[in-house]
């Protein structure tokens, strides 16, 4: 019998009949909302941020590295980045500095999208950042502007799983590497148009909003009035869809066939060595081919993740030959179910098997829902970009008939809205096919459930892209202002509000510059620290927690919840929770360990 049904039983056995609700939680929190956007790291968002003078927050202000207006401050040499020799012709994360730079690489404009001709952008400089001459972290807006309108994106910094151990050390206590990285080894020679003579980036990785100076005034707003963590960590080192696999499972996609482990295509095999004739640029990386990883063994790249874990005595948590999932591919079935094709060149991960929290929730007898932003056409039709693609479409296709420009329209508006990696259940074919295929909704769904009194104990929510405050195609404040009208729709219903915590989080930096700790927890990260809040009646009113947490505290807050145990025996929410000094909250001495949000929330005695 499950801890839930027996309190149920007991309290009705007790002459009791309260709400289902008041039955199973530990705590008052009986609608829990996960809002998650995308590519954000901790101090590209919060580096200026002052809290209330009996706070204390680390981040670039406070560390001296930049000021309150987001100039140089007296420790900005701290940051300052440098050139370094990859010595060995081996991928290495102990790399041997050799020249710092004068100033930063210009910024370029790799990975924008202009919105009129929906095509992407080069990596061509940035002009508005010409006049840049420093080397370190810079204020975005002093060059770029901040707000809504079109124009203020900025270009995207590489985030993959091997550049992002090599930046950051594993721990980033050495923070001159970023800027190196990026432009030796880009986004991986297997990506489009990234050789070794143009990887494609330039100093956009140092770029920070800066807060005391007015920008992102209500991300400010709400860490003054509610609870915001400087220690909540993206999972796994690199992109989008591990990080989104983390937070549905506290582990990593694997390569197999059939529910059974098996060796994926050469081509898309990982090799992070040298290739020949450069310093650091990858053999064998890239959007277009090397993802997967066998770490139980010395493969190119997993020897030097190996033996940091080894120095510190940690399990690298690598089963025996398999093949992990560490950048960004597609999910293996698109929202209707409609299988995609497995292959070399087909950039896809396979169905996968592994235990995730959907279905941890319906066995515990928890109502969810995992609500993705332009999953299907409610949500694509009324979409600005949905009548632009149409518009596209008829000037390609002028003889299709007006079903056929439909689902072109449809197709296109999706490409660009749905963010497919930050669905990660369609991966799962006992979610799509099975009893809980109905709980993976489109945003409408989720505004409606608000509304109707009707939502889930458990919600997911993904913005979509456009909204997501990813760079290059979005910015921060598109996220800001999806939050905002989130928050306002609760706001509309105070009952619901009442006992309601909306946790609102990034999926993961985006490779963008943070100074914050990393906890080396297993092979596959932690990685950099990424915004973190709770909106809740509960949260402590403008405190900065300090507890070391990163995308598995949440399942741990859940699990903790409602009374639900562990995902797996390797999954993170099996960690323990931190233990740490007085003279160091930011660390703990009972490593690996990961938070369970608890600390965050002020709870009555009683509930």
């Amino acid at each position: 019998m499950s801890v839930r049904i027996a309190i149920t039983a007991l309290l009705m056995l007790a002459g009791s009949t309260p709400t289902i609700a008041s039955a199973v939680t530990r705590t008052p929190i009986h609608h829990l909302v996960v809002v998650i956007g995308e590519n954000v790291s901790f101090d590209a968002l919060y580096a200026t941020y002052k809290p209330r003078d009996n706070e204390t927050i680390d981040n670039l202000r406070s560390r001296g590295i930049v000021d309150a207006e987001g100039l140089p401050g007296p420790h900005y040499s701290d940051a300052a980045q440098y050139r370094f020799a990859n010595i060995g012709g081996r991928y290495t994360i102990d790399t041997t500095p050799t020249k710092i730079y004068s100033r930063l690489p210009a910024p370029t404009l790799v990975g924008t999208q202009d919105p009129m001709t929906m095509q992407g952008r080069s990596a061509v400089p940035d002009l508005r950042f010409r006049s840049l001459m420093t080397n370190g972290p810079y204020s975005i807006s002093r060059y770029a502007g901040y707000g809504l309108e079109s124009g203020v994106e900025t270009g995207d910094p590489v985030h993959r799983f091997f550049q992002m151990w090599q930046q950051t050390g594993g721990t980033n206590v050495d923070l001159r590497r970023y800027v190196w990285v990026a432009n030796t080894a880009g986004r991986g020679g297997d990506t489009p148009n990234v050789t070794p003579h143009d990887p494609g980036q330039g100093g956009e990785v140092m770029g920070f909003l800066n807060m005391s100076g007015g920008d992102a005034p209500y991300f400010k707003q709400l860490a003054d009035q509610y609870a915001i963590s400087d220690n909540y960590h993206q999972s796994i080192m690199g992109g989008t869809t591990a990080n989104f696999m983390a937070l549905a499972t506290g582990d990593v996609a694997t390569y197999q066939i059939d529910g059974r482990l098996n060796r994926p295509p050469a081509k898309q095999i990982e090799n992070p060595d040298p290739a020949v004739g450069t310093d650091n640029f990858y053999t064998h990386d890239g959007t277009s081919g090397g993802s997967y990883v066998r770490c139980d063994r010395d493969d190119p790249g997993a020897r030097a993740i190996r033996a940091l874990l080894a120095r510190r005595h940690l399990d690298p948590n690598c089963a025996a030959d398999t093949w992990y999932l560490v950048n960004n591919y597609q999910p293996p079935m698109l929202p209707d179910g409609t299988v995609i094709p497995l292959g070399p060149d087909q950039y896809v991960y396979p169905p996968q098997s592994m235990p995730e929290i959907g279905s941890a929730l319906s066995a515990g007898h928890v109502d969810w829902a995992w609500f993705t932003g332009g999953r299907d056409f409610e949500d694509l039709k009324e979409d600005p970009l949905y009548a632009r693609a149409s518009e596209r479409i008829r000037l390609e296709l002028p003889d299709a008939s007006e079903e056929v420009l439909a689902a072109e329209s449809q197709d296109l508006t999706r490409a660009f809205v749905y963010n497919d990696s930050g669905d990660p259940l369609v991966s799962f074919p006992r979610i799509l096919r099975g009893p809980d295929a109905g709980r993976l909704q489109n945003l409408k769904s989720f505004y409606r459930a608000i509304e109707s009194d009707h939502l889930p104990e458990v919600s997911f929510v993904v913005p979509k892209n456009i909204d997501s405050g990813h760079p290059g195609y979005s910015a921060t404040a598109r996220y800001e202002a999806f939050i905002r009208n989130l928050l306002d729709r609760f706001m509309e219903n105070p009952d619901l509000w009442a006992d309601t915590a909306i946790l609102v989080t990034t999926d993961e930096g985006g490779g963008s510059f943070d100074s914050g700790y990393i906890q080396p927890l297993d092979f596959f990260g932690d990685g950099t620290r990424v915004p973190f809040l709770v909106l809740s009646p509960f949260a402590r009113k403008g405190h900065v927690d300090h507890v070391y947490q990163d995308h598995a505290s949440i399942l741990k807050f859940i699990e903790y919840n409602w009374w639900l145990p562990p995902l797996s025996g390797r999954s993170r929410d099996r960690l323990n929770n931190p233990i740490t000094r007085p003279e160091d909250p930011y660390k703990p001495v009972n490593s690996p360990a990961i938070g369970d949000l608890t600390s965050l929330f002020e709870f009555p005695t009683s509930n």
